[in-house]
C-alpha cells in the first residue's frame, strides 16, 4: 500500500452507461429497421435500406462509445477501481473494436451504394452487403458481450460526493457493516460469516452537525498487497483515495474468526501506510469487558455516540489544518 493524498470525489455514474446489445440482437435491430423501408422501385428501395443500415449502426456505435468517459482522466479512485474490477485495457480494446466495426461497416455500405448507383443488380448487392455486415458484427460479438458485462460490474461502484468521508476498515466480520448501518442511511447485508460485504456501501449520516459520508469496505486480511484478492483491493482503494478519517474496528472476542494479534498487525500497517487519521475501536462490547480503547455495541447502543464525537473531532482537526495550509499558501 502506498500513501497518497486525499482528492475530491468527482462524480462518475456507471449506472448511466447504456446496455449493450449482443451481436444477434444488434443485427436483428438493424435489419428489422431496414426491412420497413420502401422506395419507388427496386433500386431506390435498396439505396434506402443501405442508408438506414448506415444510420442505425453509426448512431448505435456512437452512443455506446461516447457514453464511456476517458478512463485515464478519471480521478484516481475511479480509475483504479475500474481497472481492478474489469480492466481499463479491456474496456479500451472493446471500445476500439466497436469503432473499427463502425468504420468498416460504413465503408462496406458506401461501396455498395456506389455499385447500385453504377448499375449493379440491387438484390445481389444487398444480399452480399448483409452478409458482410453480419460477419463484422459477429467478429465483435465478444466485445459487445464484454462491454455489457463490464457495465453490470461497474454498476456496483458507488457514486461519491464531496462530503467529509469516513472509511470503516478492519478484518471481515468484526462489525463494520453493523456500525455503518447504525450511523447512516445505508443498510448493508449483515451476517456472521467472513466477506459478507463484497461491495463498497456508501451511506450518509449527521455527525457533529455536518453531513458525513460513511463507507463500509470489504474486510481486509493481514497479508501483502500482491496476495490480496479483488474484494480486498476495493477496500485498499477507499483507504488510499477517499478517507478523510479511517475508523478501524477490532473484534477482541475473536468471534470474527481472527486473532487480536492479526487485527492489531493490520492496524499498524494501515497507520503506517496512510496519512489520514486513524481511530481504532472495539466492537461487540456487550460480549467483553475491555475498555482500554473506545468501544461500541450495536446490540445495546453502548459507545455509538462517543465514537461519533471522536470522528467529529478528527474531521474538525483535519479541516482546520487544511484551512491553515490554504491561508499560509496565500501569504
Amino acid at each position: 500500500m502506498e500513501e497518497e493524498t486525499v482528492e475530491k470525489k468527482i462524480t462518475f455514474e456507471p449506472r448511466k452507461l447504456p446496455t449493450v446489445l449482443r451481436a444477434e440482437e444488434l443485427l436483428d435491430k438493424a435489419f428489422r429497421r431496414a426491412s420497413k423501408v420502401s422506395g419507388r422501385n427496386k433500386r431506390e428501395r435498396a439505396i434506402n435500406k443501405l442508408s438506414t443500415l448506415s444510420n442505425v449502426f453509426r448512431d448505435y456505435f456512437s452512443r455506446i462509445i461516447t457514453s464511456h468517459p476517458s478512463y485515464q482522466n478519471l480521478p484516481d479512485f475511479y480509475r483504479e477501481i475500474i481497472d481492478t474490477v474489469v480492466g481499463i485495457g479491456n474496456l479500451r480494446k472493446s471500445l476500439g473494436a466497436l469503432a473499427w466495426a463502425d468504420t468498416t461497416i460504413q465503408r462496406i455500405i458506401n461501396k455498395s451504394l456506389r455499385e447500385i448507383r453504377g448499375g449493379k443488380e440491387p438484390d445481389t448487392v444487398l444480399k452480399s452487403t448483409y452478409g458482410r455486415i453480419s460477419s463484422i458484427i459477429n467478429q465483435v460479438g465478444k466485445n459487445l458481450e464484454f462491454l455489457n458485462q463490464a457495465k453490470q460490474i461497474m454498476r456496483e461502484i458507488p457514486t461519491l460526493s464531496d462530503e467529509p468521508t469516513v472509511v470503516v476498515a478492519g478484518y471481515p466480520n468484526v462489525g463494520k457493516s453493523s456500525f455503518v448501518s447504525t450511523l447512516s442511511t445505508v443498510k448493508p447485508e449483515v451476517a456472521s460469516y467472513p466477506f459478507t460485504t463484497k461491495k463498497i456501501f456508501v451511506g450518509k449520516g449527521k455527525i457533529g452537525g455536518r453531513v458525513v459520508q460513511l463507507i463500509d469496505t470489504p474486510g481486509l486480511l493481514d497479508r501483502p498487497i500482491h496476495k490480496r484478492n479483488r474484494i480486498e483491493k476495493k477496500a485498499i482503494l477507499c483507504l488510499r483515495h477517499l478517507a478523510d478519517c479511517i475508523l478501524f474496528i477490532i473484534d477482541p472476542t475473536e468471534t470474527c474468526g481472527y486473532s487480536v494479534g492479526s487485527q492489531l498487525s493490520l492496524l499498524k500497517e494501515i497507520e503506517r501506510e496512510f496519512s489520514s487519521p486513524v481511530i481504532s475501536i472495539y466492537s461487540k462490547t456487550d460480549l467483553h469487558t475491555l475498555r482500554d480503547r473506545p468501544g461500541f455495541s450495536t446490540i445495546t447502543g453502548e459507545g455509538i455516540e462517543e465514537i461519533a464525537q471522536l470522528i467529529d473531532k478528527e474531521l474538525e482537526n483535519k479541516f482546520r489544518s487544511k484551512e491553515r495550509d490554504m491561508q499560509d499558501s496565500l501569504l
